[in-house]
C-alpha cells in the first residue's frame, strides 16, 4: 500500500495517472476520468490543473486540518480568504487574526499541509518575497502566474 499518491491529468493519454510511493517508487496506474476513488479527488485535480493553466481558480473543496494545532489552524483558515492575484504582510495576517506573534504566523505557514489551496505564498515579509516550504524560486513563479493573469481579467 502506498504511503503517499500523486495525480496528474494527461492530455496525451486522456486520462490520469496515479503514482503511488512507499517511500520509493511503489506504483504506477492508469485511471479513467470516471474511475477516480474519490469524486473531490478529481475535483482537486481538476482545479489544480486549471490553476496551472492560468486560471483564476475559486478552490472549492473542502479540507481538513484537524492535525493541526488550533492555531495553525486559525492562521491558515485566514490564509484562504487570500484572493488570486493579490498578496498579504505577515504582519498583516498576524493582526487580521488578532495576534502580534509574527514569526509564529510565519511557522504556522511552513506547516500548511495544503499549498496552493491554501496559498501561503501569498504571504510576503514587508521588505520582499519571504520564505516558502518549496523554495523562494517557487513562491516567485506561483506569484508572477496569478500577477500576469490577474493584470490581464
Amino acid at each position: 500500500m502506498p504511503e503517499s499518491i500523486d495525480i496528474i491529468f494527461s492530455h496525451l493519454l486522456d486520462c490520469y495517472i496515479e503514482i503511488g510511493y512507499n517511500p520509493k517508487l511503489h506504483s504506477i496506474r492508469f485511471v479513467s476520468t470516471g474511475n477516480l476513488k474519490e469524486k473531490k479527488m478529481q475535483e482537486a485535480t481538476f482545479e489544480l490543473e486549471r490553476y496551472f493553466e492560468g486560471e483564476e481558480t475559486d478552490f472549492s473543496m473542502e479540507v481538513d486540518l484537524s492535525s493541526l494545532s488550533p492555531f495553525t489552524r486559525k492562521v491558515l483558515n485566514e490564509t484562504r480568504k487570500i484572493r488570486y492575484g493579490a498578496t498579504i504582510t505577515y504582519s498583516d495576517l498576524a493582526r487580521n487574526i488578532g495576534t502580534a506573534a509574527v514569526r509564529a504566523v510565519g511557522g504556522a505557514l511552513s506547516r500548511n499541509p495544503i499549498p496552493i489551496i491554501i496559498p501561503c505564498h501569498r504571504v510576503v515579509a514587508k521588505n520582499g518575497i519571504g520564505g516558502y516550504s518549496a523554495g523562494i524560486g517557487i513562491k516567485t513563479r506561483l506569484l508572477e502566474l496569478e500577477k500576469t493573469k490577474a493584470n490581464n481579467l
